[in-house]
């Protein structure tokens, strides 16, 4: 009897965990501004990048980004390569990403995240 309610118990909180995981998946949209590069780079940013760099490219598994990413790459096209080929544990995204997709997340990263 015991081990039934706690089933249940367990039960009843995945499937709120799980309601909750994609409400924030839904809510948790990228701003638009009106410039087509930045809202596509951070759509990119969110669905590819967050997970690891935070929201607001403060840093979670992956480094901060947010103030520092034009310090640590002067050049956008060495941003570019680290993005597209990987490093250390990022995965390389080249192959996913468009050249397009790939200037946009850099440019978000640079001017948005940036300052």
């Amino acid at each position: 009897m015991l081990f039934k309610r706690l089933v249940n118990g367990l039960e009843v909180f995945a499937l709120v965990a799980t309601a909750w995981t994609v409400l924030l998946l839904f809510t948790a949209q990228p701003p638009v501004s009106g410039d087509p590069v930045q809202d596509d780079g951070a759509r990119i940013f969110a669905a590819r990048c967050s997970g690891c760099h935070g929201a607001k490219g403060q840093g979670l598994s992956g480094p901060q980004l947010a103030g520092v990413v034009a310090e640590r790459f002067p050049d956008p096209a060495d941003q570019a390569a680290v993005v597209a080929n990987g490093r250390n544990g990022m995965p390389a995204f080249g192959s996913r990403l468009t050249a397009e997709e790939l200037e946009a997340v850099v440019e978000f990263t640079r001017t948005r995240l940036g300052s």
